[in-house]
């Protein structure tokens, strides 16, 4: 957008009525409405005769607004009051950002199917987003994949580049739990509402990236809108749309993983696989796109990054945003403790947690990024 450009908050009310409509009105046609019109607030207010010119004269060029869609627009429109649903939105502690909007991310707004208006909740700026890398990957990652999913997510933030994923269990959530680690930028983007947070056993990820300043959850979907399985490959194009360059750590032969990369190769987007052992089933996505030339071989930031233009600054070492309680607690001062590494059944005897409680607990540390799983069930602090 221009940087001259000033957003009037009037226009956002009707955008966000328009994108709730359901009355055929998607974001291509919502984009040649504002195109033609220059403010979505005078097609609101438009009375039927010239709603009917706007779909019969050629200068406007709108002819999808056909009597049908006239007549679902004004039902619409006589019973729907665009403040409402702002004030739900701000109830729903949540940011509307239209198509048009400065605090859209420019990059999402170059691909052909974007969301006509995006809901944030978190503190970040999106625009940071103009330079960012997309991470993604199985929901059942190695421990070779989720050792790789928080160094180069890691690396990524203290380089002060964002790292966007999806918040999926997985390669996802190491991904982002390493970018929180090193201080760095993440933004999820989410299957169902950004007030919806899955799975469950993410919410305190969820919580840490709606608190922090340098984090921030974006959904296509109004807040309230629960999760759909068909909600997922549509918001993938977004995790590729918003980026740069995405990067694929482990993806089994039907991973979704592979469709965001396959709409991130259609985007024009730059993709990466960090390859695997030839036996792992979760290596053959990751090879696979490789050896099709879909993606390039990586296997440090250093190789991402070299293949942008822009400049990205030093490693920085920041703090550790880490708060444990409980048990949790408790088994990390245990493996601080000991002056090597420890193993699980080690832990089973020091806590009395059973083999399930003590999985769980040492599960969330990882994803905290406080603790390391290392060969042979041993534990250590990273």
């Amino acid at each position: 957008m221009n940087s001259a450009f000033e957003w009037r908050d009037e226009e956002t009310l009707y955008w966000v009525a328009l994108d709730q409509s359901q009355i055929g009105l998607g974001f291509r046609k919502l984009q040649m409405i504002y195109d033609r019109l220059g403010s979505m607030e005078r097609f609101w207010q438009a009375d039927p005769l010239d709603l009917q010119e706007m779909g019969t004269d050629t200068v406007y060029g709108l002819p999808f607004l056909t009597e049908e869609v006239i007549g679902k627009f004004l039902k619409y429109r006589q019973s729907t009051d665009p403040a409402q649903l702002v004030a739900k939105l701000e109830e729903a502690d949540t940011r509307a950002y239209p198509y048009p909007h400065p605090g859209y991310p420019s990059n999402l707004r170059q691909i052909y199917d974007a969301p006509a208006v995006l809901y944030v909740r978190g503190k970040l700026d999106l625009s940071v987003l103009v330079h960012s890398v997309g991470i993604v990957g199985t929901r059942n990652p190695t421990s070779y994949g989720q050792t790789q999913a928080k160094k180069f997510s890691k690396e990524l933030a203290a380089r002060n580049v964002p790292v966007v994923s999806g918040m999926a269990f997985g390669v996802d959530s190491f991904s982002h739990w390493g970018a929180i680690e090193a201080g760095g930028m993440t933004v999820a983007v989410l299957g169902g509402g950004p007030d919806h947070c899955y799975p469950s056993s993410n919410k305190p990820l969820y919580n840490k990236m709606v608190e922090l300043p340098t984090c921030a959850v974006v959904s296509e979907y109004f807040p309230g809108t629960s999760v759909q399985k068909w909600m997922f490959p549509a918001r993938n194009r977004i995790i590729s749309g918003i980026t740069e360059g995405l990067l694929v750590i482990e993806a089994g032969r039907d991973s979704g993983s592979l469709i965001t990369a396959r709409q991130a190769f259609d985007q024009s987007r730059l993709v990466f696989a960090l390859p695997g052992r030839i036996d792992s089933p979760m290596s053959v996505g990751t090879n696979e796109l490789i050896s099709a030339n879909t993606a390039k071989l990586v296997s440090s930031v250093d190789q991402i990054l070299a293949e942008f233009s822009w400049v990205v600054g030093k490693a920085e070492s920041k703090p550790k945003i880490v708060e444990l309680f409980g048990r949790e607690k408790e088994l990390f001062d245990l493996v601080c403790q000991e002056a090597e590494a420890v193993h699980f059944d080690k832990l089973s005897q020091l806590t009395g947690m059973s083999a399930g409680e003590l999985s769980s607990g040492l599960t969330m540390l990882e994803l905290a990024g406080v603790v390391e799983r290392l060969p042979g069930d041993y534990y250590q602090r990273t």
